[in-house]
């Protein structure tokens, strides 16, 4: 969509739909006749499993102890190769540790091998939110972290991880925008069309039928984008919209175009 300034016709893309759709790689909102469905086309349909199940625009996951119950994967990826990312989720939790634990809100992993890095919950400390990662290679605990101690309240939960090209991550942990703790950790890994899969409720995939962790959850929307958002992108995200990271910059380059235009008309 775009938006024209009459007087001068300068056509500028609509700042809501420019900067993140050029790093949003995948979406699920759960909604709709294809439900299974990532938004932007880059991965197939969800694939259900166990007793997991959507209705009314909810994922619903289940598990007992470290075991899944009910989880859901999605494989067949075909976008741009990922190494810096941000995961983001929008869900309530239905049980706390002592139900299940160690599973994941969101996991990105390799399908052809064991590398992925997820929003676990529980793992290492009960009720407490971490980045898991394969064989603990880029685990750390979040500092101050966040302990969940209720259920059925909708939380946004988002980890970032920014490359910085020397095989090293800055992970940045979120809970409702707020930031829970950051860390670095060597052995940064990339995701590659055809070996990205996406998890919801397991903490990684030992095969295409079975994984470690449990997690008692509602998930409400689930993203996955290619670069590392800030807090403030992070904390500007909305459920089934999509205001766009970077709109600043959309913005300052609209207004140098006008500017631009302006100055030409009155060289005329």
């Amino acid at each position: 969509m775009k938006r024209c300034l009459t007087k001068f016709a300068v056509c500028l893309p609509l700042l809501f739909a420019g900067a993140a759709n050029a790093t949003l790689i995948g979406q699920w909102t759960f909604e709709g006749s294809n439900a299974l469905a990532d938004s932007t086309g880059h991965f197939g349909n969800l694939e259900l499993r166990g007793n997991a199940s959507i209705a009314n625009g909810q994922l619903t996951v289940d598990g007992t102890g470290t075991t899944a119950l009910g989880w859901a994967r999605t494989t067949g990826y075909t976008g741009p190769a990922i190494t810096s990312k941000t995961l983001v989720v929008w869900g309530q939790l239905t049980g706390l540790s002592n139900a299940a634990t160690a599973g994941s809100m969101m996991t990105i992993d390799k399908v052809g091998s064991d590398n992925f890095d997820g929003i676990i919950y529980g793992e290492n400390q009960a009720n407490t939110w971490m980045n898991g990662s394969s064989n603990g290679w880029r685990n750390n605990a979040f500092n101050p972290g966040y302990t969940e101690n209720s259920i059925n309240n909708l939380i946004q939960m988002a980890i970032s991880y920014q490359d910085f090209g020397n095989g090293t991550l800055q992970i940045t942990g979120y809970r409702n925008g707020v930031n829970i703790g950051s860390y670095l950790a060597g052995n940064a890994a990339t995701w590659t069309q055809n070996d990205t899969e996406i998890l919801f409720g397991i903490r990684h995939a030992n095969s295409a039928a079975s994984g470690p962790g449990g997690l008692d959850a509602v998930l409400s929307e689930a993203r996955l984008y290619n670069t590392a958002l800030t807090q403030a992108e992070i904390q500007a995200l909305r459920m089934n919209n999509v205001p766009e990271p970077g709109t600043l910059a959309v913005f300052g380059l609209g207004l140098g175009m006008l500017a631009l235009a302006r100055k030409r008309r009155l060289r005329k």
